[in-house]
């Protein structure tokens, strides 16, 4: 745990920030379960990670499968040399489930995620860039529209839009996704100390 919390810290001060804001939601989760829908948890290690996506066979729930796809897009963002052809493949299996479970603000963010992740490959080609970049923020912000209390979608905006190159501007986003998280926790802080 301590080596992953040294890796995010090294990454830069969008995701020290988004490292801290996490670690507050954690800590005060009691004061936010009346209004949010939490994220779908998944392991705190690539090796972890790995094995819950390796796992996944014919008799594997949808939700058993969201969260092996979620851990797999975790481990993908996480690497240095994930390569195009893995991010493929993991796009292609969330969308089909996305057809099993359309309603899923989470699953739909993470396929936006796993979209805009993509144009992480085309630095050298901008159309394509900014092809997956867009869709991949439309298909992201319509979660989030779809369900704003829903945390899971919320923070792939945010982490998906820190993961960002910087000249795709995506900066705005982030931070108003951080400002309203970290908003609503002190909003939900304050209720349970004045209900005391």
């Amino acid at each position: 745990m301590t080596a992953i919390i040294k890796m995010l810290l090294a990454r830069g001060p969008l995701t020290r920030a988004a490292l801290a804001i996490s670690v507050a939601f954690l800590i005060s989760a009691p004061a936010l379960a009346e209004d949010f829908v939490f994220p779908t948890p998944i392991p705190f290690t690539n090796s972890e990670r790995e094995a819950l996506f390796a796992a996944v066979s014919g008799e594997t729930t949808s939700e058993q499968r969201k969260q092996a796809y979620l851990a797999q897009l975790a481990r993908l963002t996480s690497m240095e040399d994930a390569e195009l052809q893995d991010v493929e493949e993991l796009e292609a299996l969330m969308q089909s489930l996305v057809e099993s479970l359309p309603d899923d603000p989470e699953l739909n963010a993470a396929l936006g995620s796993t979209t805009s992740f993509k144009s992480s490959f085309y630095l050298d080609r901008l159309a394509k860039l900014s092809l997956f970049s867009r869709r991949g923020n439309r298909m992201m912000d319509r979660a989030v529209k779809q369900s704003p209390f829903n945390l899971g979608a919320r923070l792939q905006r945010g982490i998906s839009c820190a993961n960002m190159p910087a000249f795709l501007k995506e900066r705005a986003t982030l931070l108003k996704t951080w400002s309203w998280l970290g908003n609503r926790w002190a909003i939900g802080s304050v209720k349970n100390f004045l209900a005391l």
